[in-house]
């Protein structure tokens, strides 16, 4: 009897620790696999930047302010000259993984009024993902489509 508990026992054991093999969870202080899927690796001005057209009638003042509002509500304005037609957000840890900001990955937006007449606007997304003690450099794909279109919406031209 003592032989069939001590087999059982073992069996029992065994199993648990085969099972606690698969069912690993990655620990929370572990690295994670890489940067979000929306992060694009480029330095081109072309792929990280969308322009468009500035609907008529609206001053450059009226613009300017309508583009500045749009980035207070979800960014930090890092720089703003309304002279010059230019806006920046501060660098933001802007990817969330398991709850928590993922410091390795940081973005910005970088607003410029383009020309004297101010008829066009650029948008554009800076993303930096942190691979051991450099940089990677490019952009995201989902901030650059994003804050494009609720601009757009709010000072691009009318189809």
């Amino acid at each position: 009897m003592n032989n069939l508990r001590a087999l059982a026992t073992a069996l029992v054991f065994t199993l648990s620790l085969t099972g606690c093999g698969r069912m690993r969870l990655q620990s929370p202080i572990a690295p994670a696999a890489g940067p979000p899927a929306t992060f694009v690796p480029s330095t081109s001005d072309v792929k990280t930047t969308q322009v468009f057209d500035v609907r008529e009638g609206l001053t450059k003042g009226t613009a300017f302010h309508a583009a500045s509002d749009l980035l207070a509500q979800q960014y930090t304005v890092d720089v703003s000259d309304a002279h010059a037609g230019f806006l920046m957000t501060t660098w933001q840890a802007s990817y969330i993984r398991g709850g928590v900001p993922d410091v390795r990955y940081r973005t910005r937006v970088v607003i410029r009024f383009l020309g004297d007449d101010w008829r066009q606007v650029s948008v554009r997304s800076e993303a930096n993902w942190q691979r051991d003690a450099e940089w990677d450099v490019g952009y995201d794909t989902k901030m650059l489509d994003t804050v494009t279109a609720q601009l757009r919406a709010k000072i691009g031209k009318k189809n």
